[in-house]
């Protein structure tokens, strides 16, 4: 059974009835009856499954990438914070990281789920931020929820479909708006916080948004965490984010991870900003981490020093540990 993270629609799948898209990004019919061979399986890289929940409004239709049902249950990591904590920023520098090897010294590969989704992705956001160094504008209110990329992550032995969900602020603040639906489904949470931001006292609406309507069992969540403290870059010469910032990854050391973690407590506590450590006292496990996905601010629009991300990669890596994606390491989370 595979639950759809746009519906929530729990349903079986065959491949007696798939998809493809047309350039028009409409989809039709695929047959494969008398298709074999390096061909089929071509072709059922770009396939779709239809989710088959019933829908008021023709319009709210909506198709799987047959690579996202095929591996299981796939992991849906929610992006958590307000509109201008840098979430679009971060899962650019993370999935730039990424293309670019970051995941190899764990023994990680990727694959696309949807090649030309992908593609898209890479080419309006990872290729303007660290390639042509253009600040990337707010991420757009959508009617309905879709994974913003998606991939495939494999150990050598296991591959787990992993979707990544950026949605506006605003509308995570609602828990009955239609971009919402997906949060049940959630696997893993992301949650961002502006290093520099002046309101930290109350925290933020969008954690109470997400973690309020999660489903809790004694009183806490069993959906593991991380906490990325982004923009650090604007209050690098402080300690203990200097520490940390500028140190170079070495694999998952669980040790470290907790001092880091507890250096990130200590730093927002000392701030006020206890609110904002809502997922540490909700959450089971939950990681926290000093990153900055750009490595300076944008000065007009623009990153005219170039974009020198940091450390994007080590609350993706807390989550891959705490999930099940990546095995043998021993356990992270505080």
């Amino acid at each position: 059974m595979i639950l759809c993270p746009i519906c929530l629609h729990e349903f079986a799948w065959t491949e007696d009835e798939l998809y493809e898209r047309t350039p028009a990004g409409q989809y039709q019919p695929l047959s494969l009856e008398h298709v074999t061979g390096p061909r089929r399986e071509d072709l059922l890289r770009a396939a779709h499954v239809r989710c088959p929940a019933p829908v008021s409004d023709p319009g709210l239709e909506h198709h799987l990438p047959y690579t996202y049902v095929r591996h299981g249950r796939p992991l849906v990591i929610g992006l958590v914070g307000g509109p201008e904590t840098g979430k679009t920023h971060l899962l650019a520098s993370m999935i730039g990281a990424i293309e670019q090897g970051g995941l190899r010294p764990y023994g990680l590969t990727t694959d696309a789920v949807d090649i030309e989704r992908h593609a898209e992705y890479v080419n309006s956001y990872v290729r303007p931020l660290l390639v042509e160094r253009v600040a990337l504008n707010r991420t757009t209110h959508r009617a309905t929820a879709e994974p913003v990329d998606a991939l495939l992550v494999n150990d050598g032995r296991h591959t787990t479909a992993v979707a990544f969900f950026d949605i506006a602020g605003e509308l995570l603040r609602s828990a009955t708006h239609e971009a919402t639906r997906f949060v049940p489904a959630i696997g893993g949470l992301l949650f961002v916080i502006d290093a520099a931001t002046k309101s930290a006292r109350m925290g933020d609406e969008s954690f109470r948004a997400v973690l309020d309507r999660l489903p809790k069992t004694g009183g806490r969540l069993d959906i593991p965490a991380a906490i990325a403290v982004t923009k650090s870059d604007a209050v690098r010469f402080q300690a203990p984010v200097d520490n940390w910032l500028y140190a170079e990854p070495d694999g998952l050391d669980p040790a470290a991870v907790l001092r880091e973690s507890r250096d990130v407590y200590a730093y927002l506590h000392r701030r006020g900003a206890q609110a904002w450590l809502s997922p540490y006292d909700k959450c089971r496990r939950c990681t926290l981490h000093f990153v900055s996905a750009t490595g300076a601010a944008a000065a007009e629009g623009r990153y005219r020093r170039g974009v020198r991300p940091r450390r994007v990669l080590e609350p993706l890596i807390s989550l891959f540990a705490m999930t099940g994606v990546l095995r043998g390491y021993p356990e992270v989370g505080i």
